[in-house]
């Protein structure tokens, strides 16, 4: 049997009571004591060392009780800062979050150039500037993390493979990290998303599946507070599964993934067989014209996405389906219809166990939860 020794068990309390105070801050020492069974004594080093070190306050609570008043600790909120970035394939987002996990700062960046060095000094930039402009030290920063789409291998920072940037085997932790010199974490942008989703859920949900129909098509699943990865961090990449052998070909290298019927990259270079169209807008704008060609082009594209709510409601069995991407949150009509079909593909058995809802994060998702990945690994890595 493995012994554990002191300075490990030190660890382990830090992380229990500052997750503690996390979750359920402003709490007195008393609480935290009762909460982890240690002795008061041990409760109240840890809140001393994590006082000293400007991760908790004192905060005053109002109580009407007469007799000596407890003191109550909550994340010192404007004293660090987690950096949540979202990259996309003309764009990115940044967000500063506080350790209450309320972002303070978000703005967007057009991509002057997609080469993957070219965008990390762009994104180094802007940092730089976000400092600056915040007047932030870095050790105010404890961290950043990107989310973006494709295969992530998410504990080195890689970026395997990436069909939206067209990115393979790039080191984009350690390329940022020689830029900015603060801890670098990179993972894929829906699972990103799902923690945000999830911090927005009532208690009752322990899991909870995030689909997201826009430049691609993905989904990720949350399981009792915990993203399901699988073996390569690629679970989820219900876009590239096949539904048809002999259809479109994607740039995955297969023919007839998913995303080749619903991603709007597909949908518009499918319209232009017919007419030029160069965007979304325009292609509803036709089906708004009585067009019926782009109906059914629409009206396809609604259907597979059906399809891929059916599909990882059977797989996932959750209680909660967030439908999001550009094609949902920018575009009434579709996730109007979309909302109106998906109940006729579901299988009968599952029909009443989900609940399914519209993102409320919206585009602050990516961001807010790339913010909060940094912030748990921080505090699952805590050495004070």
């Amino acid at each position: 049997m493995k012994i554990k020794n002191q300075d490990f068990l030190k660890k382990e309390n830090l992380i229990l009571v500052l997750k503690l105070i996390s979750d359920y801050g402003p709490i007195s020492r008393a609480e935290i004591s009762k909460q982890t069974k240690m002795s008061p004594t041990s409760a109240s080093r840890i809140v001393a060392l994590l006082s000293e070190k400007n991760l908790i306050e004192e905060v005053a609570m109002n109580h009407q009780n007469v007799g000596r008043k407890a003191s109550y600790f909550d994340l010192n909120k404007n004293g660090i800062y987690f950096i949540g970035v979202e990259l996309d394939n003309s764009y990115f987002r940044i967000g500063l979050m506080n350790f209450n996990e309320e972002l303070i700062f978000k703005k967007t960046v057009a991509l002057q150039k997609s080469f993957p060095d070219m965008v990390v000094k762009q994104l180094a930039n802007e940092i730089y500037k976000l400092k600056k402009r915040f007047d932030l030290t870095d050790n105010q920063i404890l961290g950043l993390c990107v989310g973006m789409p494709g295969i992530i291998e998410h504990k080195q920072g890689i970026v395997d493979f990436s069909v939206q940037l067209q990115w393979k085997n790039y080191p984009l932790a350690d390329r940022l990290y020689e830029q900015l010199k603060i801890p670098i974490k990179v993972d894929n942008e829906l699972k990103m998303k799902a923690l945000s989703e999830y911090k927005f859920c009532d208690d009752s949900v322990k899991h909870l599946i995030i689909l997201g129909f826009g430049s691609g098509v993905g989904s990720a699943l949350i399981s009792n507070g915990e993203i399901s990865r699988g073996k390569s961090n690629f679970a989820g990449e219900i876009g590239h599964t096949i539904v048809d052998p002999n259809g479109a070909y994607c740039p995955c290298g297969n023919f007839g993934c998913m995303q080749t019927y619903i991603a709007e990259p597909f949908l518009l270079n499918e319209a232009s067989k017919i007419k030029q169209v160069d965007s979304l807008e325009e292609l509803l704008q036709e089906v708004e014209d009585g067009k019926v060609w782009a109906k059914n082009l629409i009206s396809r594209a609604i259907q597979y996405a059906s399809i891929a709510i059916n599909n990882t409601v059977c797989s996932f069995n959750p209680d909660l389906v967030i439908l999001s991407g550009s094609l949902i949150e920018n575009h009434p009509y579709i996730q109007e219809e979309l909302l109106k079909e998906y109940s006729a593909t579901i299988w009968s058995p599952a029909a009443n166990s989900f609940d399914v809802e519209i993102t409320k994060t919206k585009d602050e998702g990516v961001v807010l939860g790339a913010a909060i990945q940094m912030k748990n690994h921080f505090i699952k890595n805590i050495n004070l």
